[in-house]
């Protein structure tokens, strides 16, 4: 009968999963970690990918790259707890809990600031980049107070076969929905709202009333190719969420856990970073610049480059914004 049970992936009692912190005998603690350490580590290895793309193609002039740079990052070090694997030392586990906390949450503030920057092109025609310094400030230093909260309680500690927030006490079981859960499925259902609303308002835009005017279509072919950019990363990151959320709601309202979603969950939560570069790789500008070929000839052409550059960049690049401490002529 628990041959069936296994390998059906059927709903089974919690103790299984509880029973993870004092024993690793139930080969299904084994496999969750072995699924989270494997998917955690591959995260890192693509968004490490990533950062170098943008880094040796100097992605990173623009604004809307360095967003998708500092969400890269914000994935890659989010990886790094579900590579620890299981932790027996007190501290150690504590550590992992925090920085996985710590590390989510700066995830989800560099998705809202992709989606606020966004809104704004759309909707006033210009972005947030100068005040880029403070969505560092907020996305850096932030989570990190929100991941502090659960020390306040000693919440910190196993939770099945990993270490986060424990949920034996009810003041730990409240803790999870606050610090993350609760904040975590508000943010979601704003974010899938204001993207229906930016694809509905764009459509609308998009079609041409009264005179033609050549300037003006032409911004706005940038302004929505930008956007077009942009717009899948927070749909990733909503995507990425659900079934986490929905295997914390099935063991909040159920007797029993599903293996089947916890695997699921396992393998989703840090596939952020990965996913994100996939789809990054599959634009059809980077297509080009990741053949092998093409950043090898790169690699050597930063290799040999003089400290003192000027960038060319054609009108149509640039939008006659000049990329931040890089001085370059405009060539009509």
């Amino acid at each position: 009968a628990v041959v069936s049970t296994q390998s059906t992936g059927l709903k089974m009692g919690k103790d299984w999963l509880t029973k993870c912190v004092e024993s690793d005998e139930d080969t299904r603690c084994g496999t969750l970690m072995i699924v989270r350490v494997l998917f955690g580590a591959t995260s890192f290895v693509f968004s490490l990918f990533m950062i170098f793309v943008i880094w040796l193609f100097k992605k990173y002039l623009f604004f809307s790259q360095r967003l998708l740079l500092c969400l890269s990052v914000a994935a890659m070090l989010d990886a790094v707890p579900y590579m620890m694997g299981s932790i027996d030392n007190n501290i150690g586990c504590k550590l992992q809990g925090y920085l996985m906390t710590y590390f989510d949450w700066v995830c989800v503030c560099w998705v809202c600031v992709i989606t606020a920057n966004m809104y704004r092109l759309v909707k006033e025609e210009m972005s947030f980049e100068s005040q880029e310094y403070l969505f560092h400030l907020s996305c850096w230093f932030l989570p990190a107070l929100v991941a502090g909260i659960p020390f306040a309680w000693d919440a910190y500690g196993h939770s099945g076969p990993w270490c986060w927030i424990k949920g034996d006490r009810g003041i730990e079981k409240a803790l999870r929905f606050l610090v993350w859960y609760g904040p975590v499925l508000a943010i979601v259902l704003v974010l899938t709202s204001l993207l229906i609303y930016l694809r509905i308002y764009t459509k609308r835009q998009n079609r041409t009333y009264g005179g033609y005017n050549p300037e003006e279509e032409t911004a706005k072919s940038k302004r929505w190719k930008e956007v077009r950019v942009l717009f899948m990363y927070p749909l990733v990151f909503i995507v990425i969420s659900i079934c986490p959320l929905i295997t914390r709601i099935q063991m909040a309202l159920e007797e029993q856990t599903s293996f089947a979603l916890v695997l699921m969950t396992s393998i989703s939560a840090p596939l952020l970073g990965a996913v994100n570069t996939l789809l990054y790789s599959c634009s059809p500008e980077m297509r080009t610049h990741i053949r092998p070929s093409f950043i090898w000839d790169e690699i050597k052409h930063r290799k040999h480059q003089v400290e003192t550059e000027t960038y060319n960049f054609t009108t149509e690049e640039t939008n006659g914004n000049r990329p931040p401490g890089v001085p370059y002529t405009t060539m009509e």
